[in-house]
């Protein structure tokens, strides 16, 4: 009951999930992996997750994290890897792992999620293409309200030094009358 319980947690995960042995090969993985990277179980279970595709997840510091897993309790997120999937193309893919204790029959299994981050990294870099257009419009348009406001400094200038020489000449015509 326990581990239906448990399939049925993982199975409902929207998040692409699969399930290591001690030796890093895979035991299971649920369909949301299977429907991702269009692979079958019989292409991914028992093999070792470095074998998976074309050996795209053979990365030494991946390697690393997950062999210090094991010995240590440990587990680790947002471990950002650009890979690509035969089937799937470039994904820019957030590997989260945690280590898990089976207590029945004492052996240890790495839970290792897939969080694909490419859309998100998309609409990130085209917000920041936007948010920089929009940025230089702010500068062309205040570079031109400085010019404008130059120019009516300079006009407002002149018709003030205009209506100076105005009264001046005002003053000596009214002077020059009496």
């Amino acid at each position: 009951e326990a581990r239906k319980y448990a399939e049925s947690i993982v199975d409902t995960l929207h998040e692409p999930l699969v399930v290591l042995d001690t030796d890093l090969r895979v035991v299971s993985a649920n369909r949301f992996f299977y429907q991702s990277f269009k692979v079958t179980p019989e292409e991914t279970e028992g093999r070792l997750i470095y074998d998976l595709g074309k050996h795209q997840l053979d990365i030494p510091e991946l390697r690393e994290l997950l062999e210090e897993i094991l010995p240590r309790n440990t587990f680790f997120e947002g471990f950002k890897v650009e890979l690509d999937f035969p089937n799937v193309g470039r994904r820019i893919i957030l590997l989260n792992a945690r280590r898990i204790y089976r207590e029945t029959n004492k052996t240890q299994l790495i839970l290792l999620a897939f969080e694909d981050i490419t859309e998100r990294k998309k609409a990130e870099e085209k917000l920041k293409k936007h948010e920089e257009q929009l940025e230089e419009l702010v500068e062309e348009r205040t570079r031109e309200l400085k010019e404008k406001t130059t120019e009516l400094e300079q006009t407002n200038l002149r018709l003030q030094d205009a209506d100076r020489h105005k009264s001046i000449f005002l003053a000596t015509m009214s002077h020059e009358l009496r």
